[in-house]
């Protein structure tokens, strides 16, 4: 079983039409995993310019859960989190209140996805049909694995909203991948109809109680 790292330190899930998973289920599919042994080990003074990055944009309390060349060779990423204050539940991955995944191009790193309240990529709103406005957001349960739920190798990112204050949820999970095709991170859809990456949607429609849903979400 991968071990997760987090870099930096000592020794080194989402409104969807997935399946309903608890935050111990969602975990036992997919564990944390530690950056792919087919790709090169980050050096010491590429994991520092990660650290330094995350730290940049999330502040001092950012931790690195990943840090390398996570999807195409040569190209710098990484996994930065800010961790949710939730007691560690075996088997659950791991809680937290932010995630941002960097890549970095010539120009400086880039942010090429940031999970929230929301959860986004560089051209839209991703996991979702519309934003429930009632929703109280407390955080994720974050597990990364080296499989898609299809079993293709893949970095795999699933995120499970946090529901409750004490930490459960009885919420559906997100499952997101790098889309090579398109060149951005995207909701990947298993056991749905179409199967595969899902597009993101550009301007949601917002919903609370009392509200009627157009029949078709504006792309």
């Amino acid at each position: 079983m991968a071990v997760l790292c987090l870099l930096g330190t000592a020794g080194c899930q989402r409104k969807s039409t997935q399946q309903t998973q608890s935050p111990d289920s969602a975990a036992n599919s997919r564990t944390a995993s530690t950056p792919s042994p087919d790709s090169p080990r980050p050096t010491q003074a590429q994991q520092q310019d990660c650290l330094d990055a995350a730290k940049k944009v999330l502040g001092v309390d950012a931790k690195v859960l990943k840090c390398g060349a996570l999807n195409t060779p040569d190209v710098q990423e990484v996994i930065a989190v800010l961790p949710a204050s939730f007691p560690p539940n075996e088997g659950s991955g791991i809680a937290i209140r932010k995630m941002l995944i960097l890549r970095k191009e010539p120009s400086g790193w880039r942010t090429a996805l940031t999970a929230a309240r929301e959860i986004q990529n560089e051209t839209g709103y991703v996991g979702i049909d519309y934003i429930d406005d009632s929703f109280h957001y407390f955080g994720y349960w974050l597990v990364i694995s080296d499989k898609r739920s299809d079993g293709a190798k893949a970095m795999d990112i699933d995120l499970l909203d946090i529901e409750n204050a004490d930490g459960t949820s009885e919420a559906l999970s997100t499952e997101i991948v790098w889309n090579p095709a398109v060149g951005r991170y995207q909701e990947w859809a298993y056991n749905r109809n179409p199967e595969g990456f899902r597009s993101e949607i550009k301007n949601p429609s917002h919903w609370k109680p009392g509200v009627k849903l157009p029949t078709t979400p504006p792309k």
